[in-house]
């Protein structure tokens, strides 16, 4: 089990251990829902580090894979990265939220695009997180997404 992060109210990391599932939807800069998509994840730690497998299955039959490596820091910080990140994602505790922000390179078209991703989790309940993330690119807002994160009870270890 990862040591806890006592001095955060809500420690992210710890939320993630095991399995979980999330709902989600992108929205474009007018709000507009673009995308909704399912996600499943199975977090295991390793000493200091959490190893995050997500699988997201889009409304359009797209299916993408990311594995993060997460790693506390100090002082309530900690940061991670994943196979397609650019460079480590920075991330932070507070009271009842974590933050967390990333560059991705991900497939748009035919292109790889690196955007920017500033992500807040809040703790809604022993079971429930809900995620607010802002894409962005040249520090131009593209879009948001918003997901709501539940512990998988049927399938936890």
């Amino acid at each position: 089990m990862l040591k806890r992060n006592d001095t955060a109210p809500f420690d992210l990391l710890s939320w993630l251990e095991g399995r979980s599932v999330a709902q989600g939807v992108f929205e474009d800069r007018k709000g507009r829902v673009r995308r909704r998509f399912t996600v499943e994840m199975n977090g295991r730690s390793d000493g200091n580090t959490l190893h995050l497998h997500e699988r997201f299955v889009f409304d359009d039959g797209e299916r993408q894979e990311r594995t993060w490596h997460l790693m506390r820091g100090a002082e309530g910080s900690f940061s991670g990265r994943a196979e397609d990140s650019v460079g480590d994602a920075q991330g932070r505790f507070a009271e009842g939220v974590a933050y967390l922000s990333s560059v991705l390179k991900l497939k748009v078209g035919k292109r790889s695009v690196a955007l920017t991703f500033d992500d807040a989790f809040y703790q809604a309940g022993p079971d429930l997180v809900i995620n607010r993330s802002t894409m962005s690119k040249w520090g131009i807002r593209l879009g948001q997404i918003l997901i709501q994160f539940r512990k998988d009870a049927q399938r936890s270890p």
